[in-house]
């Protein structure tokens, strides 16, 4: 009977054990708002995890940290600096009579 009351517990420990949130190592959970807005915790937490990806890869605070900073870069792609609207020159000398 101990022997059967004390595999119930250590299954018990492990079923607990297994059910852990993945967030429980790298602090509290974040969205993708936060990282937006809080651009020294989101590099923070992108070095992190990429220092340690097969712990952290995987994580909430971690694609919600690299979604944030994939909308950062995409919403400066737009900013750069556009050439004037020229059309370029053409190798017929009178395009019109051809």
């Amino acid at each position: 009977m101990r022997r059967v009351l004390f595999l119930g517990a250590a299954a018990a420990l492990a079923a607990l054990a297994a059910c852990s949130s993945p967030n429980s190592t790298s602090g509290p959970a974040h969205d993708v708002a936060y990282y937006r807005d809080h651009p020294d915790d989101r590099a923070a937490k992108l070095k992190a995890c990429q220092n340690d990806q097969g712990k952290l890869a995987a994580t909430s605070n971690c694609i919600n940290a690299l979604a944030a900073d994939s909308a950062s870069h995409a919403a400066h792609f737009y900013d750069a600096p556009q050439p004037e609207a020229h059309k370029p020159a053409t190798g017929v000398a009178d395009p019109g009579k051809l």
